[in-house]
């Protein structure tokens, strides 16, 4: 990639060539069912294993299209707009332990500034008390976590054992694994737990990558001194 800072143009390079182009509406519409994916990972894997086990978690019913864009970057195209919308929001999935986070995108944007930085996981918040188990306080959760996005209806103001609801979580920070909330005059920690949780850190809480390979934390710290775990 070039380091544009550092590039110096010529007068022609320089001038905007201004172009103008009328996009066929079959064009827009496949971009429409297309999701773009990045899996994070340092590491290379198999192209062909990882459509195949995408095809068969997804199930769409008239298939997919996988693309390789760039290392570990990945077109998506789908047929049906009930497909994508599975593959977008019942996520976040995963191939051999690696998260891959999935966006949508208009055909417009170059490439290289696209940022897969988030991603919607489902949390499970403990220990709330039975008269918080509601929309609003799940909301309130949501939004610290990161970007609330919906709940399930259906589980509010019962005796569950969570507070179940989705979230846009920042991948490239470490996991927030609770919050302190002060409810009238006492301070409650509520735990989190992540569901569909692809590899992460157990020391450093980030996402991407194991204990074994991690460059903040020694990999030789033992379990009981650990911040994070399963």
């Amino acid at each position: 990639m070039i380091e544009w800072e550092k590039l110096k143009l010529t007068k022609e390079e320089e001038e905007a060539a201004e172009y103008e182009e009328e996009i066929p509406e079959e064009r827009k519409e496949d971009i429409a069912l297309s999701l773009l994916g990045k899996f994070f990972t340092p590491n290379t894997f198999s192209t062909k294993a990882m459509k195949t086990v995408m095809q068969a978690v997804w199930r769409p019913s008239r298939g997919i299209v996988v693309k390789e864009l760039d290392k570990n970057l990945f077109l998506f195209q789908f047929f049906l707009k009930k497909d994508k919308d599975f593959a977008l929001d019942e996520g976040p999935w995963a191939f051999d332990g690696h998260l891959l986070v999935m966006k949508e995108w208009t055909g417009t944007e170059q490439l290289s500034d696209i940022a897969f930085n988030k991603t919607g996981f489902w949390v499970k918040a403990y220990d709330v008390p039975v008269v918080s188990q509601t929309k609003a306080f799940a909301k309130f959760l949501g939004d610290k976590v990161g970007t609330f996005l919906r709940c399930d209806d259906k589980e509010l103001l019962g005796t569950e054992k969570a507070l179940c609801f989705r979230a846009e979580v920042e991948v490239l920070k470490p996991l927030q694994r609770g919050v302190m909330v002060k409810m009238e005059g006492r301070a409650l920690w509520i735990k989190f737990k992540y569901l569909k949780l692809s590899d992460f850190c157990y020391g450093c809480g980030i996402l991407g990558h194991t204990l074994k390979t991690c460059d903040v934390v020694d990999p030789k710290t033992p379990a009981c001194e650990l911040q994070y775990g399963a």
